[in-house]
């Protein structure tokens, strides 16, 4: 049993890293990988067939969850609900158009 919390807390761990540097392309790439090194893992320490499949789930998920979190709280500060209300742009231009003062 310990061994399918520690593939769960490292999934967690590889989403908050990839959320962090990559796109959410890169979920495409790290998934699957993620899925077959804990289905080796967990027929390794001869986990059953519907408890490896559920732990693989919950990794995956979890690697999902974390990815989400991770570019949440790295996007969240460029986000404003201000911008959107008043019209005016925000302090850093998105399309690189200058300010007119008149």
């Amino acid at each position: 049993m310990t061994i399918a919390f520690v593939l769960i807390v490292a999934s967690a761990l590889v989403g908050i890293a990839t959320g962090y540097l990559f796109r959410i392309w890169a979920l495409v790439i790290i998934s699957p990988l993620i899925a077959v090194l804990s289905a080796i893992i967990l027929r390794t320490y001869e986990f059953g067939m519907m408890a490896g499949v559920i732990v693989i789930a919950i990794c995956l998920v979890v690697c999902q969850l974390a990815y989400l979190a991770a570019a949440y709280f790295l996007h969240a500060r460029d986000v404003s609900a201000h911008d959107e209300v008043d019209g005016e742009p925000g302090k850093a231009s998105e399309q690189k158009i200058r300010r007119e003062h008149k």
